[in-house]
């Protein structure tokens, strides 16, 4: 999943928000660097991930796309699937996307002294364009997915992808109605346990 999802699959706790999106800052064992309310932020991150890349119905998805982008059909499905949460928000919380993302984003800046650099300049940016509203927004993906192709060390097809994703939207967004509330449930389970 992407920043959208993993901000709101943290509930309501700031801190597990800041760690949410620290998740894909903060390499290795953590080791105390962070708060133990961040870190466990970052933990939740982390199960949120494996979750998902087990789980049968994201693997559906990823094989709906042509074989040449199946080997990042994992990255594809996390930008498809956080452009499908934000164009359906309303179907699985009451808070409209909009007042979300600014609460999220706000969280964010507040605890700008725990983010690297690069995380902060990220989240500087997300927030001048309230860019999860953005997300529903269909260029999201090719953005998204032209940027992530520039990220890899080796060449990859993902600047290619976003045409073939919206000839499937229709079959992966079935896929999301599916597997987001067990991905919810996941999340609910494990914040109360960890």
């Amino acid at each position: 999943m992407n920043h959208l999802a993993h901000f709101a699959l943290a509930g309501d706790d700031a801190c597990l928000i800041v760690g949410g999106f620290l998740g894909d800052y903060v390499k290795g064992r953590l080791q105390g660097q962070l708060p133990d309310s961040i870190e466990r932020g970052v933990r939740l991150h982390r199960a949120i991930d494996r979750f998902t890349d087990n789980h049968p119905v994201t693997k559906r998805s990823s094989r709906r796309l042509p074989n040449r982008f199946h080997r990042y059909g994992g990255i594809i499905t996390d930008v498809v699937y956080d452009h499908l949460l934000a164009l359906n928000w309303a179907r699985f919380y009451a808070t409209p996307l909009k007042d979300f993302s600014s609460r999220a984003l706000d969280i964010l800046l507040d605890s700008r002294d725990y983010l690297p650099p690069n995380a902060l300049r990220t989240a500087t940016r997300m927030h001048e364009l309230n860019a999860l509203v953005g997300y529903q927004e269909q260029a999201f993906i090719e953005r998204s997915l032209v940027y992530l192709s520039t990220r890899l060390k080796r060449d990859n097809p993902l600047d290619e992808a976003a045409a073939e994703v919206v000839e499937h939207l229709d079959a992966i967004s079935e896929d999301l109605d599916e597997f987001y509330p067990e991905l919810r449930l996941f999340c609910d389970e494990w914040r109360e346990s960890n």
